[in-house]
């Protein structure tokens, strides 16, 4: 599981769905929670939390991405790889590490190697809230 540390910048709600904007190592992300907006105490403007996503919901992209509905970008450098028969584990550098699980046959296309420019991508709903301790 990636752990990053995030500010809350600014947040709207919509009955049961809350819309977080966030600053992340000086990324700009947006996460999508399904929750009353009452229980979640720590969501406030200003306050620093947990943004956790899975290593499979990092989606790798070189080279020009042009529109896509995806806010989440994260220019990255890939800084280790541990490649496997079917999938392979990319270590990422955008100022903080993260950690992304793709297909081997999607890294031999893509010809990514440890020192290669990429853009991490991550859908707002595949990302999650939590309480900073």
């Amino acid at each position: 599981m990636n752990v990053l540390e995030a500010k809350i910048l600014h947040y709207r709600t919509s009955g049961q769905i809350i819309i977080c904007e966030l600053d992340t190592f000086g990324e700009n992300a947006t996460a999508v929670l399904l929750d009353s907006p009452g229980e979640l105490k720590y969501i406030f403007e200003g306050n620093t939390v947990n943004m956790l996503f899975k290593e499979t919901e990092v989606i790798i992209a070189t080279g020009e991405i042009g529109q896509l509905s995806l806010n989440n970008r994260f220019p990255a450098r890939i800084t280790a790889m541990e490649k496997g028969e079917i999938f392979t584990s990319l270590a990422l550098d955008f100022g903080t590490g993260i950690e992304s699980v793709i297909t081997t046959k999607s890294v031999e296309r893509l010809g990514l190697a440890v020192g290669t420019e990429v853009t991490a991508l991550i859908k707002a709903n595949e990302i999650a809230i939590g309480r900073r301790d």
